[in-house]
């Protein structure tokens, strides 16, 4: 497996060995094939972790696919069953981490893989997609409503596209340089640069700010609008009328099943830019740290 030895940059990452896990209660152990790397795993391995969320050494890796190999006693799952899960690293202060050659979790961590859906594909599904789904549920915006999301270039950016537009909400997206054809075909109606003015674009009630912009954005929210994302950035000043929330994610194993039987059966869309071997992990986080890079980067114990 690859550790954390100290926080700093992506040669802090280390193989290891470690002791074969073995299952407990309700457990399974996973061989792991693929293992998502997110810009949360960037944060963590800096050293940037909510709360005492945890101290080196430690595994990086919420999100992983593989096979199951072990069960404890009273898991239902059965050896030799494909899954996709996700680790709620932030609950778990690093002491479970997907960056591993088999890791033993909860069974309620996991989900049977549908067949069809490949190891690497499904291990860039838990936690931008739950994100992006969890963020939507939050905003609730209202029927048909202008939807603003930004970082739509990226995974959970690219969810919340899709996801809004199914609802049959109207997304103005803004992506990233010559990535508008992708980001249409998720659904977006307009689609913006990068480098949009934000004083220019009208105003929306509704902001999944998934970057996040922060200040910049706040011309572009309509007053009593909302905007939420995923870590804090500057408040708004209060004569502007605008609600601003941050959301963390949630361990949701049925509507983690739903949103990868959606990517089984074609309706909602990833994308992979590179794989790496588990050893070339700092690698890996050098590549997820690129600009411009399209797609998720995945490690392949």
């Amino acid at each position: 497996m690859v550790e954390v030895s100290e926080p700093g940059g992506p040669d802090v990452l280390q193989v290891v060995q470690r002791p074969e896990p073995q299952p407990g209660e309700g457990e399974v152990v996973v061989a792991v094939e693929a293992a998502g790397v997110n810009p949360t795993d960037l944060a963590a391995r800096q050293g940037m972790t909510v709360g005492d969320s945890a101290r080196p050494p430690y595994v990086l890796g919420w999100d992983f696919a593989g096979t199951v190999v072990s069960v404890g006693p009273g898991a239902q799952l059965r050896p030799g069953r494909p899954v996709v899960g996700m680790v709620p690293w932030y609950a778990e202060h690093g002491r479970v981490g997907a960056y591993a050659e088999r890791i033993a979790v909860p069974e309620s961590w996991v989900l049977p893989r549908p067949d069809g859906l490949g190891a690497v594909e499904a291990a860039t599904i838990p936690l931008n997609a739950l994100t992006a789904a969890q963020l939507l549920d939050l905003l609730a915006p209202p029927p048909g409503a202008d939807v603003l999301v930004t970082g739509a270039s990226g995974a959970v950016g690219g969810y919340a596209v899709q996801l809004a537009a199914q609802a049959g909400h109207r997304v103005t997206a803004v992506a990233g340089t010559g990535d508008g054809e992708w980001v249409r075909g998720l659904g977006a109606a307009v689609v913006l640069g990068r480098d949009t003015d934000y004083t220019s674009i009208g105003t929306f009630g509704s902001v999944v700010d998934a970057v996040p912009v922060g200040e910049a954005l706040f011309p572009a929210v309509a007053p009593g609008g909302t905007v939420l994302s995923t870590r804090p950035v500057t408040e708004a000043p209060a004569a502007a009328g605008i609600t601003q929330r941050v959301m963390l994610v949630e361990l949701d194993l049925p509507l983690l099943t739903r949103l990868v039987g959606e990517v089984a059966a074609g309706r909602l869309r990833t994308r992979v830019s590179s794989t790496f071997p588990l050893e070339r992990a700092a690698d890996a986080h050098r590549a997820a740290e690129e600009h411009g890079r399209r797609g998720k980067v995945v490690l392949e114990p």
